[in-house]
């Protein structure tokens, strides 16, 4: 038998083989592929390179091996049967599925993963973020705009009625006879004028123009100094001139003013409304007398329809109810008003 295996080695390598080298290696057989001689029995010993070989390559490699990386095996069966070494190890960490250059490795069984987004805001959300806010903003100005906007308002026409009085001077009284109307018409549109006090057979009578409160759904009045407003009652509307007449509670109508003379060419006059839903005052002269109208010569303002012509005494001597095309006043004289309000009847309803 061990002159078998000699034979058998002598082939291998071409020389003959040690008493030792036959002792150690039982039942031999040639290994074609490099010639060296691997066990093929059960004998669980580790193979032992017999060949004589040169000196190894820089990368460790012999004549008859490729060259291979360092400390990396050639032989698939010899990793399998003595388990991953440690330059396996090594190349397993240099794997896309090994620890990462900062060494972290996965969590281990059961371990919680940090969240790489925790904070993470996609854009969409950031916009919708910022326009929460800008939509908060608004609903809190939408909220205060409207009490601030009606106290100033209030303030401006305050500020106005005070203007107006000083201008007066001694006749200031007459501004308690006047009054801010404002109404809303069938479809819902507002508008708004002016309104006097008239003394009519004895009796305070307020007076405005028909267009101002014409197929009017509701009618307010305010008086000049910005106080509480009144809600009319009644509108009488007048056929033969732009004349209307507002009927309020007793305790709501203003003082009257009293009636004057027909208005005469060149005489000067004053007249006070509420152009712009604020009290104005402007001063002028008759321009032109005509049987229907008077041409006045000062100008007048959207909002002023209504307002009384008063002459140097503070007496009525006519009603503004339009303007020309150079913003020139139109008024009815006096007695127009006076027999155009005997004949004012009771506006129809919207329905």
């Amino acid at each position: 038998m061990r002159a078998h295996d000699a034979n058998i080695r002598s082939t291998c390598d071409g020389r003959k083989a040690g008493l030792a080298d036959l002792w150690m290696t039982p039942s031999p057989a040639c290994d074609r592929r490099g010639g060296t001689l691997a066990t093929v029995g059960p004998s669980p010993a580790r193979v032992v390179p017999v060949t004589d070989r040169e000196p190894p390559s820089a990368n460790g490699a012999g004549p008859d091996e490729p060259d291979r990386e360092e400390g990396r095996s050639t032989d698939p069966q010899a990793t399998s049967r003595s388990g991953p070494t440690d330059t396996d190890r090594e190349d397993a960490a240099r794997r896309p599925d090994g620890p990462d250059a900062t060494g972290r490795t996965d969590p281990a069984p059961g371990s919680q993963d940090p969240d790489d987004l925790a904070g993470f805001q996609t854009t969409m959300a950031r916009v919708f973020g910022r326009l929460r806010v800008a939509l908060g903003v608004l609903v809190v100005l939408a909220m205060l705009v409207p009490a601030g906007g009606w106290a100033l308002t209030r303030l401006a026409i305050i500020s106005a009625g005070g203007a107006v009085e000083e201008a007066l001077g001694e006749d200031a009284a007459i501004t308690e006879s006047l009054l801010l109307v404002r109404s809303v018409d069938c479809a819902g549109r507002s508008r708004s004028g002016s309104a006097f006090s008239l003394e009519l057979d004895g009796t305070p009578t307020v007076i405005t123009n028909r267009h101002v409160v014409a197929a009017a759904r509701s009618t307010i009045v305010q008086p000049l100094d910005a106080g509480p407003g009144s809600q009319v009652r009644a509108v009488l509307l007048a056929e033969t001139a732009d004349v209307a007449v507002l009927v309020l509670d007793e305790d709501a109508t203003p003082p009257a003013l009293e009636v004057g003379p027909s208005a005469a060419l060149g005489q000067p006059i004053i007249t006070v409304g509420f152009p712009g839903a604020r009290p104005t005052l402007r001063d002028g002269r008759v321009d032109r007398v005509e049987p229907s109208r008077l041409l006045l010569a000062l100008e007048v303002g959207a909002g002023a329809s209504g307002s009384p012509v008063l002459d140097g005494d503070g007496r009525v001597v006519g009603q503004v109810f339009a303007r020309t095309a150079d913003g020139r006043g139109v008024a009815t004289p006096v007695a127009l008003v006076r027999s155009a309000v005997a004949g004012a009847t009771v506006a129809p309803d919207c329905g």
